[in-house]
């Protein structure tokens, strides 16, 4: 992974993966914004999405870059910001699923696993999450899990706004704010790509983390002052399971 100033050339080589959003946490008039890219079904409706969701929400809204726009109505002078790359993220990702397919033989047999223990289904959303290529995951889930189309596009949208890759100290600093004691992971928790998820239990009930997570790639809980050791970026789902 990497940042590149944003640029024209940028621009241009976004949409030609397949890229048509630029989405950035910072505010419309931050001098150099971090600019994430995306992949949306349809530009216009992703936008009243986001209008509506501000009308309840305000301080939530994104910034929004539509690439097309960019490219046409604004000069190369007045591209602010950094906009967050992946490195030959597809070859990665099916290097995963090669690795995983070790693990679990039947990683290719939709009836071997369930919708949520799919561990090529797992893969292909961390990806989708982390790169903004969502169009992947939805054709992924439109031809194995059909049903779940509808709920899965909702809910990597919504999680697309929410999403924070924070870097040791901030992760730190987080975590104890929300006094957070235990994470959950969508990849292997070793993995430095893994979305952390923070597990709800109720006020009585303790996570106990099992002696066999480890040999699992998928799901696995751990302590965070462990996971603090493991790596100096994290990717956090902030909402609560």
């Amino acid at each position: 992974m990497k940042f590149l100033p944003l640029n024209t050339s940028v621009l241009l080589d976004l949409k030609r993966n397949g890229y048509n959003i630029l989405t950035s946490k910072n505010t419309v008039d931050h001098e150099s914004p971090t600019w994430y890219p995306l992949t949306v079904f349809d530009v216009n409706d992703y936008l009243l999405n986001l209008d509506c969701k501000a009308s309840s929400a305000p301080k939530e809204e994104p910034s929004i870059l539509v690439i097309d726009d960019a490219l046409k109505n604004i000069d190369e002078e007045q591209l602010q910001g950094e906009v967050f790359i992946e490195i030959n993220h597809l070859q990665e990702l099916q290097d995963k699923i090669n690795f995983y397919g070790k693990q679990y033989t039947c990683i290719s047999n939709r009836e071997y696993y369930d919708f949520a223990f799919d561990p090529k289904r797992v893969l292909i959303r961390n990806y989708a999450l982390r790169s903004g290529n969502h169009l992947l995951y939805f054709a992924y889930i439109n031809l194995n899990y059909s049903k779940h189309l509808f709920d899965e596009i909702q809910d990597i949208e919504e999680l697309a706004h929410s999403l924070i890759c924070l870097d040791e100290t901030q992760a730190k600093e987080w975590l104890s704010t929300h006094d957070i004691t235990v994470v959950q992971s969508d990849i292997s928790i070793y993995d430095k790509d893994a979305i952390l998820t923070i597990p709800s239990c109720g006020e009585d009930q303790q996570i106990t983390i099992p002696l066999k997570n480890k040999d699992e790639l998928v799901y696995n809980l751990m302590h965070t002052e462990d996971l603090l050791q493991l790596r100096d970026l994290f990717w956090i789902d902030p909402r609560i399971q």
